[in-house]
């Protein structure tokens, strides 16, 4: 494994008439000057419900290739019958290296995002093929793990991929608004591991590590902000040179590792019915009573 790695996060809006390939092209070519090891697109972005053998996934696995770089993309990607909202990875030689499946579906209507009742448009992720896995892959410069959007605002995610061994976390998304860097600040300093997120809609695609010294950019920090990052929304690309070997310093010195009370924390693993506590407060549709602690539909 390498001392050190460089990494490109790429914002890109869906809403465009342009082909997403003739938009992904120039941030490769950008990346590739940058010295990047890997680029990241957002959830989604490549396609809804398209094949393995789709010719816009050959064409990205062809611009992996050219520049040589490690890349990732989003896509609802065909199953058969069914689909699955996937982050496909790529080598360097355009070989498909593997795929993370969403494990937790982005299915309801505000004000609570849940329960997944039938007439909501975003119902159809829970009803597809969800993952039932965190996944760690060992790349030529570092162990990384995937998480999509809904995944990250679950802190067990975080943890259990960063426990896989992932010393690289890359969280894409796909929805409007401001990434949160709460969520990203936290995982890092909490896991010990290097958040790269993204966005298509939003913005504030950015870095995070477990303290400082370990991500070089240009531009200054601030404090409880991602760094470097976009402030802004529509399609940009973010550079970060990371320090790996201060990365893996950290890792192995890790408090929050060192002083964890797992015999404590078998609740987390249980079926929690926290809903009982409150018998007079109504559901807010009949349909929620047969959708408790239920993902896949």
């Amino acid at each position: 494994m390498r001392d050190n790695a460089r990494v490109s996060m790429v914002q890109m809006t869906t809403r465009s008439d342009v082909e997403v390939i003739e938009r992904m092209r120039p941030f490769f070519t950008e990346a590739k000057g940058f010295g990047s090891d890997i680029i990241v697109f957002p959830e989604y972005i490549l396609g809804n419900r398209i094949a393995a053998d789709h010719p816009r996934v050959i064409a990205f696995r062809e611009l992996a290739a050219e520049h040589q770089m490690y890349a990732i993309t989003g896509l609802v990607e065909s199953h058969g019958s069914r689909w699955a909202t996937t982050a496909l990875l790529v080598g360097r030689g355009g070989e498909v290296l593997g795929r993370y499946l969403k494990t937790h579906p982005a299915s309801g209507d505000p004000p609570y995002f849940w329960p997944p009742i039938s007439e909501s448009p975003s119902v159809a992720e829970a009803q597809g093929n969800l993952g039932g896995q965190f996944r760690v892959f060992s790349l030529d410069f570092a162990s990384i793990g995937i998480l999509q959007c809904y995944d990250g605002l679950f802190p067990e995610a975080w943890g259990s991929t960063s426990y896989l061994g992932a010393e690289i976390i890359f969280w894409i998304n796909g929805r409007d608004g401001s990434l949160e860097s709460h969520y990203c600040l936290t995982a890092a300093e909490c896991y010990g591991t290097i958040v790269a997120a993204n966005v298509t809609d939003g913005f504030n695609t950015g870095f995070a590590a477990p303290g400082r010294g370990i991500i070089s950019a240009e531009g200054t920090p601030e404090p409880g902000r991602l760094f470097p990052c976009t402030t802004e929304s529509g399609d940009q690309i973010v550079h970060a040179e990371l320090d790996l070997a201060e990365l893996r310093k950290r890792r192995k010195h890790l408090r929050q590792m060192h002083q964890r009370r797992p015999d404590l924390y078998g609740v987390l693993t249980q079926d929690i019915r926290v809903w009982q506590d409150y018998p007079d407060i109504p559901w807010i549709h009949p349909e929620a009573e047969e959708l408790v602690n239920k993902s896949q539909l």
